[in-house]
């Protein structure tokens, strides 16, 4: 029988360096008493644990999680968790800055010194230190992770790393105490010291790489909590107004929302006119007049007027709350991508070990012991995954710099390694495909009508007007050099329009229904009906009655989009309209803009279930938006894309910004994953090429023949493949 008593919670982690990190914090969770599951992400940093809370607690799940080696915030407030963890990661990423700068400072002078046999009084003891502190102060990680997870029998790159360095630096440790000894005994103590510095400052130059790529992945989910204000003003029976806590509103109660204030609960209007920017839930630009018995939503941002709303939900049952809770189970239910190098390390490492050994006793057996030690040390250098650790972060690296002078910022490298992948790219409308602002983009009026009279009619209306199209209309009169007229009487009607007197004329502003006296012109008529079928908004001005004068506004295509999604259908993947607009709206920019599916009408939560099914059923999905409302969606997509210029919350939540806006640039950043892909491929192939020709040389294969490849040939080869590896990617700018 199910317990319902168990619960289920997200925590961050900190320290986690590579997928098998995870799978180490996931083994320690699960094995503890009263949890139930436990599933750790590498990509977002974070562990989701059920767990029954009479057997255990998040006290103790911190406490196991630090035996092991790695770090558990179980702050009760999200907020307050988020804020320890960006304090957490950017002290490690400044202390791992830090370790790579001082083993660079100590690597590359001993290295120059060792290979060009500078001698000097104590040199030996003196490398000796130089490498004690790369090893003890900025490798110190390798050996704990890489000695614990060969203890754990789950072999990884690092075990390789704290074996090589320790073999590398022991040998070398051995011949410097006993070197007169060795001298009398007729053996040369030679020593590689460079060997065992340089390979841990290459790896842990590209572990840098690695964690600067994944910084601040719980940004999006600040953002989206900072849309809740912390505060309400709750109106009291008396009519008064107190300030109060968003934890201590309840349902029923009446809130006071001022203009420019974020509407704190989901609720219902029972007094006040406004206009709402309800962009975070539709997408569209457009605000939404609300008056008495009308719905509004936490989060959304109220306009010019003053509403009073009764509260309907709080806290966690708001859509804003859901929308949150989403983001993060959608970001946390990832799978992480465990790079080829770990998925390598698992049969690597132990053959390379294997070997060593193999060579040590066979050496031994010969009985030359001496070369049974510096073939299997050698072994062990050379095999060293300096090539291999930075084969994909160097490359993905350089491609980010690549995209960065393009126009493509590129937050998440996961993101560019599955770009190549994506076989369904589904676009948002709004900012996305067009400018996301409304605009009059045409004008029609009844035959004799004077243009410039009416136009200074309406101008002077609509600056008194809070209707969402408003600001279209003024935009678009001051252009034209409209000079506004002063009207004599004002009065503005919710839901209806505006009627005002002019020089001893009577007008009206607002929708299509003006049309309906029977004086106005068929073909006045006409031309509006054709505007209402594309989708597009009508603003209509009546004089005396009779309509006159009609004005469309609509948000119009951004420049090339037609052209991108051409390049994209032309490179075998499908495009796909997804909005919140309505049918005929989204039916009409899509076929402006030459796209074949459209899916409109979509609540945030119904573009969340739309992308989970596109990937349930197998495909690799982009997602562009640019609002609020397409966080959700964002975070649910295996490649997110924002567009430059659109909300935080969606910059934040995506994987790739788009700087300026302009999707045209996406077509470039496929490009630039297919390249990248294929300058990471190379790179493995030559780092496993030299791997194969280097390991046989390092063993003593062609000793016979007088060839020996010491530790210090073996690391020189090592670092000589590592800037193979280097130039290689650097290709790519």
């Amino acid at each position: 029988m199910e317990n319902k008593n168990v619960m289920k919670e997200t925590f961050p982690v900190t320290g986690m360096m590579c997928a098998v990190c995870a799978g180490t914090v996931r083994k320690t969770l699960a094995d503890m008493p009263g949890v139930v599951e436990a599933d750790v992400n590498f990509a977002t940093q974070s562990a989701t644990v059920e767990w029954n809370p009479a057997e255990t607690s998040p006290d103790a799940m911190v406490r196991a999680v630090a035996d092991a080696g790695y770090g558990l915030i179980a702050e009760s407030d999200e907020a307050r968790a988020m804020a320890e963890k960006d304090r957490k990661d950017a002290e490690e990423y400044s202390a791992m800055k830090r370790r790579v700068i001082v083993a660079w400072v100590l690597s590359l002078p001993l290295a120059v010194l060792c290979m060009t046999h500078v001698h000097f009084p104590g040199e030996a003891w003196v490398y000796m230190v130089m490498t004690l502190i790369v090893m003890v102060y900025c490798g110190a990680g390798f050996f704990r992770r890489g000695f614990h997870s060969l203890l754990k029998r789950v072999p990884t790159m690092d075990t390789l790393v704290a074996i090589s360095t320790s073999a590398s630096f022991l040998f070398s440790l051995f011949n410097t105490v006993f070197a007169a000894r060795l001298s009398e005994l007729g053996f040369m103590a030679d020593l590689y010291y460079e060997g065992a510095a340089m390979i841990i400052t290459f790896v842990l130059t590209g572990k840098l790489m690695e964690l600067r790529s994944r910084r601040n992945t719980g940004a999006a989910l600040r953002a989206l909590m900072g849309l809740q204000p912390k505060t309400a003003l709750v109106v009291a029976s008396d009519g008064n107004v107190q300030e109060t806590p968003i934890s201590e509103i309840h349902p029923g109660m009446l809130v006071s929302v001022r203009p420019g204030e974020r509407i704190p609960v989901d609720g219902t209007v029972t007094d006040g006119v406004s206009a709402v920017d309800e962009s975070m839930l539709t997408g569209e630009p457009e605000r939404v007049e609300k008056t008495t018995g009308m719905k509004v939503s936490a989060g959304t941002l109220n306009g010019n007027g003053t509403l009073t709303v009764k509260a309907d939900t709080v806290g966690a049952a708001t859509e804003l709350a859901r929308i949150v809770r989403s983001v993060r189970d959608a970001q946390s239910s990832k799978a992480p991508v465990q790079r080829l190098v770990d998925r390598i390390s698992a049969w690597f490492v132990p053959a390379v070990i294997m070997v060593a050994v193999l060579t040590l006793i066979i050496w031994i057996a010969t009985g030359n012991v001496p070369m049974a030690l510096i073939c299997s040390v050698s072994v062990l250098v050379i095999a060293c995954p300096c090539a291999l650790g930075l084969a994909t972060p160097v490359a993905v690296m350089a491609g980010i710099g690549r995209g960065a002078r393009r126009g493509i910022l590129i937050k998440d490298a996961t993101a560019l390694e599955l770009l190549h992948k994506v076989d369904i790219v589904v676009l948002d409308k709004t900012g996305t495909i067009t400018s996301g602002h409304p605009r009059v983009t045409a004008t029609a009026r009844a035959s004799g009508a004077d243009r410039e009279r009416l136009s200074s009619v309406a101008y002077g209306g609509e600056l008194k007007s809070t209707h969402p199209l408003a600001e279209a209309l003024c935009e678009y009169f001051k252009k034209e050099g409209t000079r506004p007229a002063e009207p004599e009487s004002f009065e503005y009607v919710p839901g209806k329009g505006m009627s005002l007197t002019y020089q001893g004329h009577s007008y009206e502003i607002g929708s299509a229904t003006l049309l309906d006296n029977p004086g106005t012109e068929p073909q006045l008529r006409d031309t509006v009906t054709g505007w209402l079928e594309s989708g597009a908004g009508v603003v209509v001005l009546a004089e005396d009655g009779v309509a006159v004068s009609a004005f469309r506004v609509a948000d119009t295509l951004q420049k090339d989009i037609p052209q991108t999604i051409a390049r994209l259908r032309e490179s075998g993947r499908e495009v796909i309209l997804l909005t919140g607009d309505r049918e005929t709206t989204a039916r009409h920019v899509a076929c402006e803009a030459g796209i074949g599916t459209v899916v409109a009408e979509m609540l945030p939560g119904d573009k969340f279930e739309y992308i989970r099914k596109l990937r349930e059923k197998g495909h690799v999905v982009a997602m562009a938006g640019d609002g609020i409302n397409d966080a959700e969606a964002l975070a649910e997509a295996d490649v997110s894309v924002a567009m430059g210029g659109g909300s935080d919350i969606a910059i934040e939540v995506a994987q790739l910004t788009l700087v300026g806006g302009r999707l045209s640039s996406l077509p470039e950043a496929f490009a630039l994953s297919n390249k990248t892909l294929r300058i990471i491929k190379e790179n493995l192939f030559w780092a496993f090429v030299y791997n194969v020709i280097g390991i046989p040389l390092a063993a003593g294969a062609l000793s016979g023949i007088g060839f020996t490849l010491t530790p210090m040939f073996a690391s020189a080869a090592m670092a000589l493949s590592s800037l193979c590896v280097v130039g290689n990617s650097l290709r790519l700018k």
